[in-house]
């Protein structure tokens, strides 16, 4: 294979005899062109109104994906939504709750460990959004 690009004259013989021989595929290869042409000029728009700061702000969100992402990934959390995850289900399956079911859900450790719970997480969530 060759790297020299082959004359101006080879081309244009080419290019004519591909007209001559097929008028209806180099119409619609000309069409096409024109398309392509039309999403590179979308794309070097696109390109030119990207400033800096677009750039800046792009990186950051990406950065904080990745944090969170982090977050996500560690085990205390996962396991904290399994945890909350698996206790809305059972509640959504268990139906309607009565006067009764509170008097002995107030009774039983169970109720109180979840009281527990969730003034743990409102008291963190209350921190976070103080520190932020």
């Amino acid at each position: 294979m060759s790297d020299q690009q082959p004359s101006a004259d080879d081309v244009t013989e080419e290019l004519t005899t591909t007209i001559e021989e097929n008028p209806e595929g180099f119409a619609t290869f000309v069409r096409n062109l024109e398309t392509i042409n039309e999403l590179v000029e979308v794309a070097e728009l696109g390109t030119a109104a990207m400033d800096d700061e677009m750039v800046t702000s792009l990186a950051g969100t990406g950065a904080s994906l990745g944090e969170l992402a982090d977050t996500a990934a560690s085990d205390d959390t996962r396991r904290a939504l399994e945890t909350v995850l698996s206790a809305l289900g059972e509640a959504d399956s268990s139906g309607p709750v009565d006067l009764h079911d509170v008097w002995d859900g107030i009774r039983s450790g169970e109720f109180l460990t979840g009281i527990r719970y969730v003034l743990t997480v409102v008291r963190s969530l209350g921190r976070a959004v103080q520190n932020q």
